[in-house]
Parts: C-alpha cells; structure tokens; sequence
C-alpha cells in the first residue's frame, strides 16, 4: 500500500459529508447569527465606526450588494471545487494553479488567522451569555440571572478584576476545548455535531424573527426594558429608511460584513475529497448556503429596521447590548420562548467553532501531505481522529484567546488580522482566472478578475479602516501590523525550513506542486 493511500485511509476521510452536511458546515463559515449579534449593526453608528460620519448607511441594502458581490467567488469556488476536489480546497487550487510557496504561505497565515478569528468567536460566547442573562433577568426582574451577570458570567467589556477575568476565559474557553475532545473521541462526531448545534441555531434565529414579526406592536415595551440597561435614545421621527439613502456610507459596511459573512465560504471546499454524490453536493452547497444566508441576514436588518424604525436602530446599535438577537428576547413576552431564542445566540457562537475545529484540520492534513508540515500532524488515533492536529489548534486558540479577554484594547490586533483574509480570497480568485484561462473556462475567467478585484478592495479597505484597527497601536506599540507581519513571517519560514530539511534528505517538496495530491 502507497503512503498517499494509507494515509487517506488512515485519517478516516471517507465519502462521509452529505449535501446537508456540506451546507451546514458553510453556513457556520458564514455566520448569520453572529453577524446578527453585536458584530456589524453598532457600526452602523459613527460612535463605533470613523469613517462615516452621520445617518445614511443602510444595512439590510449593505447586505444585498455584499451578497451580489460574493456571486463572482460563489462562481469561482463552485467551478473549482468540482474540478479540484481535494482535502484543503483553495490551498491546493493556489498551490497548483499559481504557485507552490505561495499557497503554502497563504494557507498558514489564513490558519493562524481562522484561529484567531475562532478566540474572537469564543470571546463572543462568554459575551453572549452576559448579554442574554442580563436582558432575560431585567425583562423578568430575576435577581438571580442579574447577579450572574454582574458577577460571574461578566460583562468582558467592563472593569474586571483579574478573577473574573480568568472566570470569563474559563467560560469561553471551555467549549472549544469540549468540541476538540468530542473530535479526538470519533471524528465521525464532529459533522454530527456541526450540523445538529446548525440546526438548532438556524431554527432559532427564524424563531426570533418570527417573534419580532408578531410583537412588533409591543415595541415601546422593549425601548422601556432597554432604557434600564442605559440604552439612550433621542428622540427622533419613526421612519424604516433614512430620510436620505447614503450609497457611500452604505458601501463602506462591506468591509464589516466581509469580517463575518458572505466571502467565508471554504469550509465546504475544504471538505470536498469526502463529499458523498460528490458532483451534486459540489454543485449546489456554496449556493445553498449562500442563499440562506443571505436571505435570513438581509431579511433580519430590514425586519428591524420596520419594527423599530432606522432612526431609532441608528442610535440604539452603538450600544452593542441593543442589537437583533437582545430584541427578539424582549419582544417576546414568554420565558420559554426568551431561553429558546437566548439558548440560540449563544449556540451560534459554538455552532461556529464546531465548524472551525474540522476545516482547520484539513487544511493542516492537506499541508502535511504536501510535507510542508511534519507528517505527525496527520496522523490519526484508533478512531480516525487527527489528534495532533487538533491539538495544534487548540493550543494556538488558547494562547489567542488571552488577547481579548486580558486587553479588549489589544483585541483589535485579532480583528485587523482580517486583512490576510481579504487579501488570501484574492489570491484564490486569482489562481481561480489562471485556472479557468489555462483550461478555457471563460465564466471562470470573468468571474475571477470581479471577485479578485472586490477583494483588493476589501484588502485595501482592511488595511486603512479605523474600524478594524489595523494601525492601531497599544501603548505605542503597533501590534496588529506586527501580529499580521508574524504571521506571513511564520508561515514563510515554516516552508523554507520544511523545504530545506526535505532537500538534505533528497526529496524536493516543490514537486508535490507539480500535481495534485492522490488522497
């Protein structure tokens, strides 16, 4: 038996991901619920976000041109992942398509910048509890849930003493490391997983907007339980669109939406050597979850936005306690019905990792294939699981997850790392035109040259945004730039090491670039 062959067979990557599965795994790529949350509406509101400077910007429509903007890098990974469907996804369509060191480089840096964008995500699972507990015990005058607020499940964005902060790192930590444990035990487990924690936070969130619909003429019940939790509004003239429509200010919350929805779709690519009906499921996951995602995020804005009106939303959301999710809890009158929709928004925070925990370790098999990485890390334990991989995730997440909780300042060093998002989409949508130029494939071509010049402009945008704080400092220090740079750094250095030490033993690894890999 090959060594290719014993290790596909190996690593448990079986023809085990159906087209729910597939579709799942992308929406918690995509990340409705999260965006939903206190991820994109405060920055609606000059308060959070310096580059607009008033009223005009409209989220549900921001939301609509994001969407027709992801149609060209849907056209782009749909094509490819029917072509090229090999554990690691766009890394190995980089790789072969445009160049070797380069997918190499690129795949790592995103690595380390999906873990870093997972301890934001298990950050907002301590929050969200906070959030839900404090909403759900005021609208109750529950003593009880307000004193856990205050006390144990905190506040992260408040004065913490150094107890509670180790407490609310305890609190955000652990299901992560619970995810990693359930995928060491059977790594079967871990698509159960995903696609059960998927469906109950998409039911949830039409629950909350089912619940928003039905209550809306109780509205001025949820400004009064909102005014308690020091939520100010001025006075302003109910109207659902701002008396003028600002395309400018409009356009410049696609770089929020980008942070967390429409260009994340790779976890089903990332997967797609393990697709059952490989061509159906190929076919129609991206755009599936594409869809539904986009319908339910659009449809949640527009939905508040008739509900509470934009001028009301405009203010409220640069609380960050006042968003979507915290509505839907208050409007609902029901304590059954606020633990369902309070039970979801924190779920989709672990629905995320979930997802996250699988496509991190592919994407390290698919290096560790190429020997980029040691082959250690694509070893499996008895039950199919790759427990070194894991374990090398979970120890950078952990070693991340001190930044936000210990300094929220230093936290926007793990939102400015987005720009090695943006900036590795454009470079898959580049291997994406030379692949489809090579091979004739014009819808290719066309699509690629769009969707890589959005993401220059969404590089561009993460590089000189306030928002994402890219050249921020702490204290003086300029530590986005510099984890950012690290990063590139780490990942160049960890090729040409692998590089050299395979060349000493007579194996050039740059000729696993040549092909595609046999797994």
């Amino acid at each position: 038996m090959s060594k290719s062959v014993f290790i596909r067979e190996s690593s448990g990557l079986l023809k085990q991901v159906s087209l729910i599965d597939a579709i799942m795994l992308n929406l918690g790529n995509m990340s409705a619920g999260i965006a939903l949350f206190e991820s994109i509406s405060p920055y609606l509101n000059p308060t959070n976000n310096p580059t607009i400077s008033g009223p005009g910007g409209v989220l549900w429509l921001a939301s609509i041109i994001g969407f027709i903007f992801a149609i060209p890098q849907l056209i782009v990974y749909t094509i490819m992942t029917r072509k090229i469907s090999r554990t690691g996804g766009d890394y190995v369509w980089i790789s072969r398509s445009l160049n070797g060191p380069l997918g190499a480089i690129m795949a790592i840096s995103i690595m380390i910048e999906s873990v870093a964008y997972f301890a934001l995500i298990a950050f907002f699972s301590g929050s969200s509890i906070n959030a839900i507990l404090c909403v759900i015990g005021h609208a109750e005058n529950n003593v009880g849930l307000i004193n856990l607020a205050n006390n144990i499940f905190v506040n992260p964005y408040g004065n913490l003493t150094l107890i509670q902060k180790v407490i609310f790192y305890g609190i955000s930590a652990s299901f992560f490391v619970a995810v990693i444990l359930i995928n060491i035990l059977r790594a079967k487990w871990g698509y159960s997983i995903v696609t059960a924690l998927g469906i109950f936070s998409m039911f949830s969130l039409v629950l909350a907007m089912v619940v928003i619909a039905l209550n809306s003429s109780h509205f001025s019940s949820a400004v009064s339980l909102f005014s308690t939790l020091g939520v100010n509004v001025p006075s302003v003239k109910y109207s659902p669109i701002p008396s003028s429509i600002n395309l400018g200010y409009t356009l410049l919350l696609l770089p929020i939406f980008a942070l967390y929805t429409y260009p994340w779709m790779q976890a089903g690519p990332a997967v797609a050597s393990e697709f059952k009906q490989a061509q159906k499921t190929a076919k129609l996951n991206l755009i599936l979850a594409l869809g539904i995602t986009g319908l339910l995020v659009t449809l949640a804005f527009l939905e508040m936005d008739i509900v509470a009106g934009y001028n009301f939303n405009y203010y409220a959301y640069a609380s960050f306690i006042y968003n979507f999710w915290t509505v839907a809890i208050a409007l609902s009158g029901n304590p059954i019905l606020q633990w369902i929709i309070g039970l979801g928004t924190v779920i989709w925070n672990f629905y995320v990792l979930s997802y996250g925990v699988i496509v991190f370790s592919r994407y390290i098999f698919a290096l560790s294939f190429d020997r980029v990485l040691p082959e250690k890390l694509s070893q499996v334990n008895s039950r199919g699981s790759p427990i070194y991989a894991h374990l090398l995730d979970l120890s950078i997440m952990l070693l991340l997850l001190l930044i936000p909780v210990f300094s929220t300042s230093a936290a926007t060093s793990l939102y400015g790392a987005t720009i090695l998002g943006a900036l590795y989409f454009l470079i898959a949508s580049a291997a994406g035109t030379v692949y489809g130029i090579k091979n004739k494939i014009k819808s290719l071509e066309i699509s690629g040259i769009i969707s890589a010049a959005y993401f220059a402009f969404l590089t561009y945008e993460a590089g000189v945004n306030p928002v994402f704080g890219f050249t921020s400092t702490v204290d003086g220090f300029p530590l986005t730039e510099f984890f950012v740079g690290l990063t590139i750094i780490v990942g160049a250095l960890t090729y040409v090491i692998s590089w050299y030490r395979h060349k000493k033993n007579g194996i050039d690894i740059s000729m696993s670039f040549k092909e595609i890999p046999p797994e």
